[in-house]
């Protein structure tokens, strides 16, 4: 059994729609209190922070009572588990402080399997009602209902993510077939086999338009009802980047896990690379940690094998022919020639065969170190 989620848009009423945003508002005063608690924590004159509960926030708040319960107590539960991580040292990757949340962002909360009811055409929302939903695929008959998180973007849309545990069924046939990846910016990926995808730079082709609608948000007064309309033009530019790039990455991703059975890419310090000026923007626009999440999953599902190999790996400086390698390779260099064996490289195409072929012996050596 697999943790699976499958997001719907959600129609609520006007009325539904006061509801759901009071629900957001309950939900963000929980966790920015709790943040305020933990920010106060002072060795001399606070060294333990006492916490208010959700059921001591509904008391002391009468308007609390309006919304579902059982959200605010998620919220609670999640900050507990930041706090666990925080604090937890043996983490490999350590927790962030955390910050307040305002009404101008991301908004969303949970709700247990106990709390709602996915229908026909509508879902049951504890204090809500009946909200009409959008369904283009429905869970597995006997998959096990586990949460519902019902969110609100900054273009005002509402969508409902609805997490459950089913078996899910392999629906790519095996091809017994390996690749390897080199990810890059003026190619999107390269591929061992010789194929190579085009990158198609979402952000700089909508750049021109986002900048005139950023300079209209600019000389219009904070607050105003201009101002509202010209942040709600940014916003669903924004939107449109960010559901294009997604919509590219699934349509690359299922096209490799139905044609590789084997697929090698490398560790990828992506947020190490966000820090140099000169790639930021690029680096973001191509979305890479995003992509190979989505291969991860999708080759778990489909029982496929996903192999990293260290992001130290010289797979471009390596010559597939000889082993030898070239310590004077730029970063502006796309062919090279072997000074060893006189070979002529594509440093996309020559990466690529480089990460196929260490992803098949670290993934050869772990499979004799578990035997």
């Amino acid at each position: 059994m697999s943790n699976r989620a499958y997001k719907y848009r959600i129609y609520p009423t006007k009325e539904q729609e006061v509801l759901l945003n009071k629900t957001f508002g309950c939900v963000r005063v929980l966790w920015n209190r709790s943040v305020a608690t933990f920010n106060s924590y002072d060795k001399d004159t606070n060294p333990s922070p006492k916490y208010q509960t959700s059921t001591q926030m509904r008391h002391e708040l009468d308007w609390m009572q309006e919304v579902s319960a059982a959200a605010v107590q998620q919220k609670e539960k999640d900050f507990k588990t930041f706090r666990i991580n925080y604090f937890n040292k043996s983490r490999k990757a350590k927790v962030g402080r955390c910050s307040f949340k305002h009404k101008n962002s991301n908004q969303s909360f949970r709700l247990p399997n106990q709390k709602f009811d996915l229908g026909k055409n509508t879902i049951r929302l504890e204090k809500i009602g009946r909200v009409k939903i959008i369904i283009d695929r429905r869970p597995l008959k006997d998959c096990k209902f586990m949460s519902a998180t019902v969110s609100k973007d900054k273009v005002g849309k509402y969508f409902v993510s609805v997490l459950v545990q089913e078996e899910i069924k392999p629906k790519c046939v095996s091809s017994g077939k390996s690749v390897g990846i080199d990810l890059g910016l003026k190619h999107f990926l390269t591929l061992s086999t010789g194929d190579k995808v085009e990158n198609p730079r979402w952000f700089r082709e909508s750049q021109a338009k986002l900048k005139k609608a950023q300079q209209n948000l600019n000389h219009k007064k904070k607050g105003s009802t201009r101002y509202n309309k010209c942040k709600l033009k940014v916003a669903r530019i924004h939107s449109k980047i960010a559901n294009q790039r997604k919509w590219f990455h699934h349509q690359v991703s299922i096209d490799l896990v139905r044609r590789f059975d084997f697929i090698g890419m490398e560790n990828l310090n992506v947020a190490g690379m966000k820090k140099n000026r000169s790639l930021a923007k690029s680096v973001s626009d191509a979305g890479w940690s995003q992509f190979t999440s989505f291969i991860r999953y999708k080759a778990d599902w489909n029982r496929k094998v996903v192999q990293y190999i260290d992001r130290f790996f010289p797979s471009s400086k390596l010559c597939g022919n000889c082993g030898a390698i070239n310590n004077n390779l730029k970063l502006g260099d796309r062919e090279w020639v072997c000074t060893s064996c006189g070979c002529v490289h594509d440093r996309d195409g020559n990466a690529s065969k480089n990460i196929e072929a260490e992803a098949l012996r670290i993934f050869s050596a772990q499979g004799v170190a578990c035997a």
